[in-house]
């Protein structure tokens, strides 16, 4: 497989395009990240501290890396009286709630949890994916997670309960997809905020090519996950319009290294060592996310993930590319346990994906 000569996207990336020296117009048109700088933080979170309050804000965590340092960052760095929120996704990794556990008892903070109702997100995860399965869209791959996609919500919800004005999540610009837009008709390097319009105009074209999507019992959740999708979306903002939301690594450097060294340390953190990343595996979604990818275009997020990384001088192409060889390892028997546990006992699905040869067309 080609890749670009200066970063590591194959040549199977949703619209891309080489020169003739082999960089690609990703590499072209990327815009380096520019950090809004750790004074400016911590001068919003001394707005936020709040004298004979027992809260000065929210870490939502989720046993993944970023998210537990976020909150040892905002406990130990900045001794902020933090309350940590997670939501108790059916689809947790065994190890990703050990490192929360152990998080938050390292730290001495206190920690609210919740659910979802009637088991939506195991349902809406089943109905999405058959769906999805009847039409193999590589842009509505993000769609069997729409249950996650309400959280957002729940997380507002406790903040007012709590009489807490301000969230913090482990939010890291190296993990905003450029494929995943362009998949949607937005421009690779387009900001997250300024596209929640056109990604949701890109879904809604392409779910309407596939109506089963939209089974009445569903379409509230699919409503919600508009609306509440992140925290910068129209209904997070209009919910919580007087709650200041912050992702820790829009304002300091996300260095991975230091990441993992405080975590391991100071809070025993681990990963399971049979996935070969530290990324993303708190949901076990991920591993089917990236199969349906890797099936459909011929790559992962990590693809992705990695190039920014070299564009940012934060790792060699090379190292790049010996991490995409190990990492990019698709977990067969990580996923048939996922289908089982969601109530999916029909194997004959991964069979179909296996019939999926990347077959999108640039």
């Amino acid at each position: 497989m080609n890749r670009c000569s200066k970063c590591v996207l194959p040549e199977c990336t949703p619209n891309i395009s080489f020169d003739e020296e082999g960089v690609c117009n990703y590499c072209k048109s990327y815009q380096k990240i520019r950090y809004k700088g750790e004074s400016g933080l911590l001068k919003l979170l001394d707005s936020h501290r709040r004298t004979g309050s027992k809260y000065d804000c929210i870490v939502n965590i989720s046993g993944g890396r970023d998210s537990a340092f976020t909150l040892l960052k905002l406990v130990k760095d900045y001794g902020m009286k933090t309350l940590a929120v997670n939501y108790e996704n059916p689809f947790t990794d065994p190890q990703a709630k050990a490192n929360i556990e152990n998080a938050v008892t390292a730290l001495g903070v206190d920690i609210v949890r919740f659910k979802l109702k009637k088991k939506i997100h195991e349902r809406t995860f089943r109905n999405n994916l058959n769906a999805w399965y009847q039409k193999s869209s590589p842009a509505l791959v993000p769609i069997i997670c729409v249950g996650c996609k309400t959280i957002w919500w729940d997380i507002l919800r406790i903040a007012k309960k709590n009489d807490i004005h301000c969230i913090v999540s482990g939010g890291n610009l190296f993990e905003d997809v450029s494929f995943k837009k362009v998949l949607l008709g937005t421009s690779a390097n387009e900001d997250t905020k300024t596209t929640l319009i056109k990604d949701i105009f890109g879904i809604l074209k392409e779910t309407s090519q596939n109506l089963e999507y939209y089974k009445l019992q569903f379409v509230p959740s699919m409503v919600k996950g508009y609306l509440f999708g992140n925290p910068y979306t129209i209904g997070s903002r209009l919910y919580g319009f007087n709650i200041t939301r912050i992702d820790l690594f829009h304002y300091i450097e996300w260095n991975e290294q230091e990441v993992l060294s405080r975590i391991t340390s100071e809070l025993d953190w681990d990963y399971p060592r049979k996935f070969n990343s530290p990324w993303r595996f708190d949901c076990r979604v991920g591993h089917l996310k990236d199969y349906m990818y890797m099936k459909t275009i011929g790559m992962t997020e990590k693809d992705d993930f990695y190039s920014r990384m070299v564009r940012e001088s934060k790792m060699t192409r090379e190292d790049a590319l010996q991490r995409l060889q190990i990492e990019n390892k698709l977990h067969l028997d990580e996923i048939e346990l996922l289908l089982n546990e969601a109530g999916i006992k029909d194997m004959s699905l991964i069979t179909i994906l296996e019939r999926i040869n990347c077959n999108f067309v640039n």
